[in-house]
């Protein structure tokens, strides 16, 4: 199954893509729809902002508690002043956030069932939001968040609500993620059927 599915995606992207540039496209893909399942959790910020490369765009935020494992994985400050003048950008932000790494295929085998198309598809999407520097993360204290999120945090039932608890104060803190989405007109609902849109909108996608 493994091997069908490299195969599958190197036919698909061009036979001098390396066995390494499919588990990349998988990873990319993975990413995407991580990101795209946590969208429900998030909240629109209030202000316009832009891409990049220009593009009038809308900031949507997304808190995790900053528990000792997460914060495991980068170099971050004790104290709380430096700690909040640190970021993460790109890949870099979801995997600190909780995007989960794929080391093997084992996991991602779905692909091929789900089609080898539609990997590179999210993969694309994925690359439009790397390319414009749209994905960042930093430290916040508790008082530090996005107006429009915190009461959120709080909702019976949420991961981050039930957390919240035992990650109080400065002990802790949270991790804010601020993804960055194409457009100017809030949305109804945040879904991923709305990123979705947002991205094929501004970009065309590939392959055709």
């Amino acid at each position: 199954m493994i091997l069908r599915t490299l195969s599958l995606l190197r036919s698909l992207q061009s036979a001098s893509h390396t066995a390494d540039d499919a588990r990349g496209t998988i990873q990319q893909a993975s990413d995407y729809r991580w990101l795209r399942e946590a969208l429900g959790h998030g909240a629109v910020g209030r202000d316009e902002t832009r891409l990049s490369d220009g593009t009038p765009a809308r900031v949507i935020n997304l808190a995790y508690p900053a528990t000792t494992r997460r914060l495991a994985g980068g170099n971050w400050p004790e104290a709380p002043a430096a700690r909040e003048r640190c970021h993460v950008s790109g890949q870099h932000a979801c995997r600190a956030a909780g995007a989960p790494a794929y080391r093997t295929l084992e996991s991602l085998s779905r692909g091929l069932a789900e089609g080898g198309i539609a990997v590179l598809r999210d993969a694309s999407r994925f690359q439009y939001l790397l390319d414009r520097d749209a994905l960042a993360l930093t430290w916040r204290r508790p008082q530090g968040l996005p107006a429009g999120l915190s009461p959120r945090l709080a909702e019976p039932g949420s991961q981050a609500g039930s957390q919240a608890g035992s990650q109080a104060g400065s002990q802790a803190g949270w991790l804010l993620l601020e993804l960055r989405v194409p457009g100017t007109a809030p949305p109804g609902h945040l879904t991923g059927a709305w990123l979705d849109e947002r991205l094929d909108r501004y970009r065309r996608i590939l392959p055709r």
